[in-house]
């Protein structure tokens, strides 16, 4: 079978009790369907123009 992988990039979280929510159901829907992940969490510091992106 083919592999896929699903990236995620935020330029800004507008509400992190949002985020928050999808941190929870995300982990858990990825390995429902057979996947793993590959990183989450970590320090996010920004870099020349000073754009903080995050990327799961």
């Amino acid at each position: 079978m083919a592999k896929g992988y699903w990236v995620s990039a935020y330029r800004t979280i507008s509400d992190p009790e949002k985020l928050a929510a999808y941190n929870k159901l995300a982990g858990p829907a990825v390995e429902a369907g057979g996947g793993r992940v590959l990183a989450r969490g970590g320090r996010v510091v920004a870099h020349d123009d000073g754009v903080a992106e995050r990327v799961v």
